[in-house]
């Protein structure tokens, strides 16, 4: 048996129960478009991780036997039979809120992102420990005493006319705070990656109904699929959706002149 001939067998047990794919996905959430590879045996364009979940909930749906569907499944070419460790864990991603495009970062995608996050951050610290060691000997022989510093700080931090404000004072630098504040509010599954100035990345598989606020000084680059199952909102400021239900959005910056739209 090939796989094309088991998704064919999938198909006429349920056509033969008139039970339409439409059924099958507002039920258990898979997408048409994966039912429709089940049934033509093309499961390479399946996210591999939920393979055997999606055939588990398309078998109990249409009153199969899903362990006898799993062997049918392997003897066409598919999967190995499980290890009961294996079996336990592709059970519980079958728990999980199933994504409703084939958006998914595999492994070796995400050990690329962070490898390149890491040579990223690696090279900011050596260009500012090179900043700081030319600053260094710029200055080497103009030390400042503490107590003065503490004085001047303090005076920093009140109002002052130009009459009021030291020749020789020194330019204090205030980190800036995170200004922006980014909540997302689902209705459907959704699955979000983002990058939160350019340094912090998340990645999130909600269900209906999550909340989750993330915040930043500069920006958020947001990466979704099923674009239309969640709102946002900046800083209190209703933004909307970033795209249509079901379609995926890439690299949607999100700064603060949004607010003054």
């Amino acid at each position: 048996m090939t796989l094309e001939q088991f998704g064919k067998e999938l198909q006429t047990a349920r056509q033969g129960k008139n039970i339409s794919l439409i059924d099958i996905s507002t039920e258990t959430r898979i997408s048409i478009k994966f039912l429709e590879a089940i049934e033509q045996g093309q499961f390479h364009l399946l996210p591999q991780t939920y393979i055997r979940a999606f055939l588990r909930e398309y078998a109990s749906f249409i009153s199969m036997d899903s362990d006898d569907v799993m062997k049918r499944y392997a003897l066409a070419g598919g999967e190995p039979a499980q290890t009961p460790q294996a079996a336990a864990l592709h059970q519980r991603a079958a728990s999980q809120p199933f994504p409703s495009n084939s958006f998914v970062f595999t492994p070796h995608q995400r050990q690329a992102i962070i490898a390149l996050l890491v040579v990223i951050t690696f090279s900011i610290i050596l260009f500012l420990a090179h900043i700081s060691k030319r600053n260094e000997t710029t200055v080497r022989g103009t030390e400042v005493p503490f107590d003065k510093v503490v004085r001047e700080t303090e005076a920093a931090s009140l109002p002052q006319t130009p009459t009021q404000t030291p020749a020789d004072s020194v330019p204090v630098a205030v980190e800036k705070n995170d200004s922006l504040r980014l909540e997302i509010a689902t209705t459907d599954s959704v699955w979000i990656n983002i990058l939160i100035d350019n340094h912090v990345t998340e990645d999130h598989l909600y269900g209906p109904n999550k909340r989750h606020t993330w915040t930043a000084k500069e920006q958020f680059i947001v990466t979704m699929g099923n674009a239309g199952g969640a709102t946002f909102t900046l800083n209190g400021k209703d933004i909307g959706a970033l795209g249509k239900r079901g379609a995926v959005v890439r690299h949607s910056v999100i700064t603060e002149a949004i607010l003054r739209h």
